[in-house]
Formats: structure tokens, C-alpha cells, sequence
């Protein structure tokens, strides 16, 4: 009985042996955003929960200085194109492309190879003030504006670009790219005349998530103001430079602190991926991240922005962009026909 015990177990083992091992879920890198962003946030919670959800990728959250970084890493990287997913813009994509300096030195053709796998938000790129008298950008001469990192296209890059084409940077006291909080802090502590803020919001303003540095700037209970951008200005812009900007018309009471309408520009951030992106992975993450919205949306508030219509925003707007994965997971969503 001992020897045929051994002998069985011997067998066992066998057969444990020539198994072949579970294979690991692929692993898919999401470049964000610096540490402690919302969006950025939103990928950890994506990333922490995902498993519950599917056991057909592994996605990993990456911290970066932000999506300008992105999409210039992404661009000069192509060994990372089939395991990566960065977080992106169409203003940046388009500015990677054409190369507008000094974000992109040169035009960056691959850019023109990215494809689209959803939104995350619609973004309100807003300058903001604690002097009345600023009520535009053509009042910011011989002013000091901060803004925050330039390679955060949210946060710098747009307003930069903006002030570069206006013709207004020439005509500052100083300019400086410190950071989104920081920004506000220099406002605060009357080092600049002028900051910015970013809003994301949900498709027309449903859900509107105003980061931390709204909450900095509340906290300091002094009058502050949004410096409004005249329509005619920001359309002048597109039409002379083709940038794909958004014009964003903010009825009154919708953000914090606005008792009248505004206008701004604004953008909308996507998730992105090189064309070569396998297209079976593509459909797992999208299909993952509809289901997974509403889960999110408990942990991080990023999260609540993201239902399907929301995140199928530019799947609607320019189907053309999407990766042929992603209109898949959408059209077996019912977001798009076939």
C-alpha cells in the first residue's frame, strides 16, 4: 500500500509537472499624470479594481509630468507601442503633429498614427484673478501670470500657446510655469496677477469636478474672479493655427464661484494608443472601462465623470480616430452602429 501511495503521488506530481502554467494577463502601462493628480488617481483605483472585472490584461498606472510627456514619450518610444496607453488630448496630438514649439521642437509624424480608445472629460482651461480690473486677456500686459507645468497640457501648455498667438507673452511682467497648486499659491501670495485653473467636466457640464487648487483658492476667502476670453478671440485662434480647441460657454453658477456666464477654451483629454496597439487588448480595455465607470466613480471622483456616453464622446464626435478595438467594445456597447 506505501509503494502504491508513492507510486501514485509520483504520478500526481507527474502530471502537476507537464502542466502547462496559467500565463499571466498582459501587462498594459497607463502614462498619466504626476502623483497625487486626479487623473492620475482615477488609473490606481482603474488598476486596483480592474481585476474583478477582467482576467485579460493587467493595467498598471504610471505616474508622469503629464500628458505633453506622453505623447513625446509615446512618439520616440516604439518598442512600448503594443503594451501602452497614455493620457492625452486632442490639442496635444495635434500639437505633437504640426510641432509647436517650444512644446515640440519638430513636427512629430507618428503623432498621425495615434488612434483614440475614449474621453475622460471635456475640459474648461480658465485664467483667474483676485483683481477686477483684469476682465480679459488683452488687460494681462505688463502683468505676471503663472500658470502650471508646461508639460501638462491642461495646466500650461494650452494657456501658453494661447499667449504666444495673441501676442500677449512679449508684453508680460514675467511668466512661470510653476505647477497647478503652486500656481495658486503665487496668486495668493502676491507673486503673479493672474493663475489658471482646469475644470473636467462630463458631456454638458452634467458633472463638473473642480481639482484641489479650487479648493486652495476658496480656502483663502478673498474676492477672486474668472478672466473671461471672448469668443472672437479664442475662434481668431483656431482659424489661424487650425488647433482643435474647444469653446467652452459656461452658463452662470455651473463652477464654484461664478455668478456670471463665462467663456474659455478647453480640450478633451483622451486615452490614446499607437495604431499597432493589438487590437484584441483594445476591446478588453474599453469594454473594461465602460463596465467599470461606475465603480470608480465610489473612489475617486475623476471616476464620476465616467459613463459610457461621456467616455464614447469622441467615439461619436470623429469615429475615424478610434482604434479599431475600441469601436468594437462601442458598438457592442450600442454607442455606435456598425
Amino acid at each position: 500500500m506505501k509503494k502504491l501511495s508513492l507510486i501514485g503521488a509520483a504520478a500526481v506530481a507527474a502530471v502537476l509537472a507537464s502542466a502547462p502554467a496559467q500565463a499571466e494577463p498582459p501587462k498594459v502601462e497607463i502614462l498619466m499624470s504626476p502623483s497625487g493628480s486626479g487623473p492620475y488617481l482615477a488609473w490606481a483605483t482603474f488598476q486596483n479594481y480592474a481585476p474583478k472585472y477582467t482576467d485579460k490584461m493587467a493595467p498598471v498606472a504610471v505616474e508622469t509630468p503629464g500628458f505633453t510627456y506622453n505623447v513625446r514619450f509615446l512618439a520616440q518610444t516604439p518598442d512600448k507601442w503594443k503594451t501602452t496607453v497614455i493620457g492625452s488630448g486632442e490639442v496635444v496630438e495635434w500639437a505633437a503633429a504640426e510641432g509647436v514649439k517650444p512644446f515640440f521642437p519638430k513636427p512629430m509624424a507618428v503623432a498621425k498614427d495615434f488612434r483614440v480608445l475614449g474621453s475622460m472629460s471635456q475640459t474648461s482651461n480658465v485664467f483667474v484673478t483676485l483683481d477686477p480690473d483684469i476682465k480679459a486677456p488683452a488687460d494681462f500686459a505688463g502683468k505676471r501670470v503663472a500658470v502650471g507645468l508646461l508639460t501638462q497640457n491642461e495646466w500650461g501648455m494650452h494657456q501658453r500657446m494661447m499667449l504666444d498667438t495673441w501676442g500677449i507673452t512679449p508684453k508680460l511682467k514675467s511668466f512661470d510655469a510653476l505647477g497647478p497648486g503652486q500656481n495658486i499659491d503665487a496668486l495668493l501670495d502676491g507673486r503673479s496677477d493672474v493663475g489658471t485653473l482646469v475644470v473636467h467636466s462630463s458631456l454638458n457640464f452634467a458633472y463638473n469636478l473642480e481639482p484641489g487648487p479650487f479648493k486652495k483658492l476658496e480656502s483663502a476667502q478673498r474676492p477672486w474672479f474668472y478672466v473671461d476670453v471672448p469668443k472672437p478671440t479664442i475662434e481668431s485662434y483656431i482659424k489661424e493655427t487650425g488647433a482643435p480647441f474647444m469653446i467652452r460657454e459656461v452658463k452662470a453658477n455651473t463652477f464654484s464661484n461664478q455668478p456670471k456666464a463665462i467663456t474659455t477654451f478647453g480640450n478633451h483629454t483622451l486615452l490614446s494608443v499607437h495604431k499597432s496597439f493589438p487590437e484584441d487588448l483594445a476591446y478588453e480595455f474599453v469594454k473594461t472601462w465602460l463596465k467599470m465607470g461606475p465603480e470608480i466613480g465610489k473612489y475617486s471622483a475623476i471616476g464620476q465623470i465616467w459613463n459610457p456616453e461621456t467616455i464614447g464622446a469622441v467615439a461619436k464626435i470623429a469615429p475615424e480616430r478610434l482604434h479599431p478595438g475600441a469601436r468594437r467594445a462601442y458598438i457592442e456597447a450600442g454607442l455606435l452602429k456598425e
